[in-house]
């Protein structure tokens, strides 16, 4: 993957406070975030902050991401994604067949076997351009396009986020089975939080007991 699209230009007002900021085992949201995406090799994450999110710049920069801030409100996450993809566009001149991931900030947590599983996917067939990963036959996130679709989402109806974007794309889209749960796991409320961090703890226990000696 080239790049990936994390929009976190949001209020976050069920949760009270900045949920990328977040602490989760020794660092916080956005940093395992980041530091999933360099594991998976993607080449240029960009994190779009809004004008209050101050908090999250030195942050993503110190994990090796670009940082877009914005200096006004954006209505909604489409918005902000925009904002994302014409900064990328204006530094790197994306091909229509390079691939972007959205990572929206209500789903953070992102695994890089799940990068790799949408990566083997996309490979595999090249004659789809967008693959959305599935557990349980539930779709989650992170969204794998290819960049062609970023002049379609901008052509979108204003009205329209990109969820209904994608559902116009049926013939493009591939779904992709992965094992991990974590592709549904939200992030809204401090209740989300909580059974976040139980997640969390299972998770990396569990990996790191499949790392060990049989």
């Amino acid at each position: 993957m080239r790049f990936a699209v994390l929009p976190a230009a949001g209020k976050s007002t069920r949760m009270g406070r900045s949920k990328l900021a977040l602490p989760l085992g020794e660092s916080t949201v956005l940093e395992c975030l980041l530091a999933a995406l360099r594991q998976a090799e993607v080449e240029h994450p960009l994190v779009v902050v809004g004008r209050h999110g101050s908090d999250l710049v030195p942050l993503a920069r110190s994990a090796g991401a670009h940082v877009h801030q914005l200096d006004d409100d954006t209505p909604d996450m489409r918005a902000t994604v925009e904002r994302g993809l014409r900064w990328l566009e204006n530094r790197f001149s994306p091909r229509d067949e390079d691939a972007w991931l959205l990572i929206p900030a209500d789903h953070p947590i992102v695994l890089p076997s799940v990068i790799g599983e949408l990566e083997r996917a996309r490979q595999a067939s090249p004659e789809r351009t967008i693959f959305v990963p599935t557990f349980q036959g539930r779709r989650g996130h992170p969204l794998a396009l290819t960049w062609q679709h970023v002049a379609g989402v901008r052509e979108h109806p204003r009205s329209e986020g990109l969820n209904a974007y994608v559902r116009k794309q049926a013939a493009q889209v591939r779904e992709v089975p992965v094992e991990s749960e974590s592709i549904l796991w939200d992030l809204d409320t401090p209740n989300d939080y909580e059974r976040l961090h139980r997640l969390w703890s299972s998770t990396r226990g569990s990996a790191r007991s499949s790392d060990g000696p049989m």
